[in-house]
C-alpha cells in the first residue's frame, strides 16, 4: 500500500509540476514574443510620422534622390534600432523592386506588407509562423516614389526566449527533486494510519473485534480512524444481536407445531424441524434428504418454482392430511434456496367431511317440513274468513320463503350429490345452440322488466358436445340470470356463443356493478356472496356458482369469471368437443 501510495503522489506533483511550468514557459515565451512585436512597432510608427515622410518626400526628389534618401534613412537608424538583425530597404514603389538597403542581399521578398505597400497603403501586419517582423511605408509622388521597408529577423527575440525555456527547465528539475522528496514524506503519513486500518478491518473480517487502531490526529484520516472504531463497535453489536435473534428463530422453528423444512437451490436439506420430522416420519428413521419427505412436489419441481412465486399441494403421508407450501428465499446475489412449511390438516378435513355429511343430512330432513308449509299457506290462503288482505300478504311472504328454501335444499342436494359423486348423469352429444337460445328466449321477459337489453350471437356454427342437456341449461341459467340481477335496469347483457380451441364456448357479458377484486378469487367458493344484503333480496344463496364450476368441470370443460366494479362482468364457459360425433341428437 505505502508502495502504490508513493507511485501516486510522485506522479501527481510530478505532473502538476510539469503541467504548471510548461504553462508558465508558454505563457513566458508567447508574451517576449508578442512584446518585442508590439515594441517593434511602436519604435516604427514613432518614426515614421508625417513630418519624418515629409522630408523624405523633398530629399528623395530630383536628381540623386535616392542617394539622399538612403542618407536620410541612415540618419535615423539609431530611432529605427537597425542593425545585423533589423535592416531597411527601399523599393520603387510601382514594382516593388529593390533599389537599396542596408543588407547585402538585394532580393526582397514581396511580405502582405510590400503588397500593401504598393497598394499605396503602410503595411504593418505579421503572421503569427513568419519568422519575421515587417513593415513597409509608401512614399509617392506623382511620377513615382519609394517604399521604406524595415525587416527585423527576431534574432533577438529567440535569443532571449532561449534563455527564459532554459531557465523554465531548471526550475522544471528542481521542482521535480522537491516533489519527489514531498511525495515520500507525505506518503508515510498517510499510509501509516492507513496500514493500520487496513490490520484492523482484515481482524474484523475474521471476526475479531478487539483490535482498535489509535487515532493519531484530528484531520480526516484521524476522523476515519475513529469512524471505523464506531462502525467495528456498531458492526459487533449488530452481529450479537443478530445471533440471539438467530436462536430466538430456532428455538421457535423447533416448538412450532407446523412443520418447516428447508432446501438448498442444490436440493440439499439444510433444515428440518421436530414436528416436520414427527409428521413425515413418525415411525422410521429420521429424514435426510427431501426424498424421504413423501412430498407431493418432485425436487426438479421445487428447485423450478421461481423467485416469488409459491405452490401448494396437499397430500396424505403416512394416513394424515398434510398441505405443503413452498415459497423461495434469497436472491439473484445471494444463493438461497427453498422453504417448506407443513400443515397437518387432518382434523380440518375431518371437519370438512362432517360438514359435508350434515348439509346432506339436513337437506333431506328440511324436504318433509318444506312440503307441509307449503300446504299450510295455501290453506290459509282459501280462508274466507280472514281479511284478504291481510290474509295475501302473509301467504305470499310464506310462499316466498318456501320457493327460497326449496331452491335452497336443491343447491344443497345437488353439492352433496356432486361431493360425494352419487349425481345422475344424462350425457348427451348435441349442438348447443338451440339450447343457448331457448335459455335467451326464457330470460329475455325478466330483462325487458328491468329494461335491460338482452342479445344473443352465435358466431357460426357450434361443435357438438356430450352434456346433461337440463343440468347444462340449468348452468346457462344461471350465469344469465346472474347478469340480470346485478346489472342495474337500463343495462345490456350480451351473450356470445362461438368455436375456440375446438369447443364450444359461451360469453355472457354485462354493464353490471362488476366484482371487487379482492372478491373475485373466492366467487366460485360455497355460500360466497358479494354483497350479501343484495343476495338475499334477490333470493341468493351463494351455491349457484359453485354448482355451476363443479357441473362444468364434471364436463371436462372450464368456468372463468372477469370482472372490475362497476364496469362490468364477462362469464365464459367452454366445453370440449364430443369424441362420438355420430352420436348428435
Amino acid at each position: 500500500m505505502t508502495r502504490s501510495l508513493q507511485v501516486k503522489l510522485v506522479m501527481i506533483l510530478v505532473l502538476l509540476i510539469v503541467t504548471v511550468m510548461t504553462v508558465i514557459g508558454i505563457y513566458l515565451l508567447n508574451s517576449v514574443g508578442t512584446y518585442y512585436e508590439d515594441r517593434f512597432y511602436e519604435e516604427m510608427g514613432d518614426v515614421f510620422t508625417g513630418d519624418f515622410l515629409d522630408v523624405f518626400r523633398d530629399v528623395s526628389s530630383g536628381e540623386d534622390g535616392l542617394t539622399r534618401a538612403e542618407e536620410y534613412i541612415l540618419a535615423h537608424s539609431s530611432q529605427l534600432g537597425l542593425n545585423q538583425s533589423r535592416t531597411f530597404a527601399l523599393l520603387d514603389a510601382r514594382t516593388g523592386a529593390y533599389l537599396t538597403g542596408s543588407d547585402a542581399d538585394s532580393a526582397v521578398e514581396k511580405t502582405n506588407n510590400v503588397l500593401a505597400a504598393l497598394a499605396g497603403n503602410v503595411g504593418m501586419e505579421t503572421a503569427a509562423a513568419t519568422g519575421f517582423f515587417d513593415i513597409a511605408v509608401p512614399v509617392t509622388y506623382s511620377d513615382g516614389g519609394y517604399i521604406i521597408y524595415i525587416k527585423d529577423n527576431k534574432e533577438s527575440v529567440s535569443e532571449l526566449q532561449q534563455m527564459l525555456l532554459s531557465a523554465v527547465l531548471q526550475a522544471l528539475l528542481f521542482g521535480l527533486a522537491i516533489a519527489v522528496l514531498l511525495s515520500v514524506m507525505l506518503a508515510k503519513t498517510i499510509s501509516r494510519p492507513i496500514e493500520n486500518l487496513t490490520r484492523s478491518a482484515k481482524l474484523v473480517a475474521a471476526g475479531d473485534f478487539t483490535s482498535k487502531p489509535p487515532a493519531y490526529s484530528t484531520d480526516e484520516i484521524g476522523v476515519l480512524t475513529q469512524t471505523f472504531n464506531d462502525m467495528s463497535q456498531a458492526l459487533e453489536d449488530t452481529l450479537g444481536a443478530v445471533a440471539n435473534e438467530r436462536n430466538k428463530l430456532s428455538a421457535v422453528f423447533e416448538h412450532m407445531t407446523d412443520g418447516i423444512v428447508a432446501l438448498s437451490r442444490r436440493g440439499e436439506l439444510l433444515h428440518i424441524n421436530a414436528a416436520a420430522q414427527t409428521l413425515l416420519a413418525p415411525k422410521t428413521d429420521a429424514v435426510s434428504d427431501y426424498a424421504a419427505l413423501g412430498a407431493p412436489l418432485t425436487l426438479e419441481e421445487v428447485l423450478a418454482i421461481e423467485s416469488g412465486a409459491a405452490e401448494e399441494r396437499i397430500a396424505k403421508v403416512n394416513g394424515r392430511d398434510l398441505r405443503f407450501f413452498y415459497t423461495p428465499f434469497g436472491s439473484e446475489e445471494h444463493e438461497g434456496g427453498v422453504i417448506v412449511v407443513i400443515y397437518d390438516i387432518t382434523e380440518q378435513e375431518r371437519l370438512n367431511t362432517a360438514r359435508r355429511e350434515f348439509v346432506a343430512d339436513i337437506s333431506h330432513e328440511l324436504r318433509t317440513p318444506l312440503t307441509n308449509v307449503r300446504s299450510y299457506a295455501e290453506t290459509i290462503l282459501s280462508d274466507d274468513e280472514m281479511p284478504p288482505a291481510l290474509r295475501a300478504r302473509f301467504m305470499q311472504v310464506i310462499l316466498n320463503e318456501t320457493d327460497r328454501m326449496t331452491r335452497l335444499v336443491r343447491d344443497l342436494l345437488t353439492i352433496s350429490k356432486l361431493d360425494y359423486g352419487r349425481m345422475d348423469w344424462h350425457l348427451n352429444t348435441f349442438v348447443p345452440d338451440e339450447l343457448i337460445r331457448n335459455i335467451v328466449d326464457a330470460s329475455n321477459l325478466e330483462a325487458k322488466k328491468r329494461d335491460q337489453t338482452l342479445s344473443l350471437s352465435i358466431e357460426g356454427p357450434l361443435p357438438p358436445i356430450s352434456a346433461d342437456y337440463d343440468r347444462l341449461g340449468q348452468v346457462y341459467m344461471n350465469v344469465i340470470t346472474n347478469a340480470i340481477k346485478y346489472t342495474p335496469n337500463g343495462g345490456k347483457i350480451r351473450v356470445t356463443a362461438r368455436t375456440v380451441d375446438g369447443g364450444a364456448e359461451i360469453t355472457v357479458a354485462d354493464n353490471g356493478m362488476g366484482i371487487p377484486k379482492n372478491d373475485l378469487p373466492h366467487i366460485f367458493d360455497r355460500f360466497y356472496r358479494v354483497d350479501k344484503a343484495r343476495s338475499r333480496e334477490s333470493g341468493g344463496s351463494g351455491l349457484g356458482l359453485a354448482i355451476a364450476k363443479e357441473f362444468i368441470q364434471n364436463l371436462k370443460g372450464t368456468i372463468r369469471i372477469e370482472s372490475e366494479q362497476n364496469e362490468g362482468t364477462t362469464v365464459a364457459i367452454w366445453l370440449p368437443e364430443a369424441a362420438d360425433e355420430g352420436a348428435v341428437v
